[in-house]
């Protein structure tokens, strides 16, 4: 009877450790800032940059920021995987995100501003 229960305690403790493995892993991989390429940050900063300039008619001065940032967990390697963040000089508060979409510029969403420079497609 002895011998059983050291067995039953010991399974016990093997899957108690298992299981709190398995949270901290969890736990880890939710808290991880997500890993980026640095060619692909370039790449889409870019393409934005010059989207802007050349489709948009906006000037350099226009444009005080773009910051691309791979989207937090998405398993997506290519372009797609990241979105960019850019500021206009005349309205420094607001964020506009873009991404490359089949591989077309698009804007997606604002964020904290006037939204003068909104161009969402739906």
């Amino acid at each position: 009877m002895e011998k059983v229960a050291k067995i039953v305690g010991g399974a016990f403790l093997l899957i108690a450790f298992i299981v709190i493995c398995f949270i901290i892993y969890i736990l880890y991989s939710l808290n991880t800032p997500p890993k980026s390429n640095p060619e692909l940050v370039t790449y889409t900063q870019d393409r934005v940059k010059d989207y802007l300039i050349e489709q948009k008619g906006y000037s350099e001065s226009e444009i005080l920021h773009v910051e691309s940032k791979k989207e937090p967990k998405d398993a997506d390697t290519t372009a797609a995987g990241y979105s960019i963040a850019v500021v206009f000089s005349d309205e420094p508060n607001g964020y506009y995100f873009y991404q490359l979409v089949d591989d077309e510029v698009r804007q997606f969403g604002t964020n904290g501003g006037v939204y003068k420079h909104e161009d969402i497609e739906y």
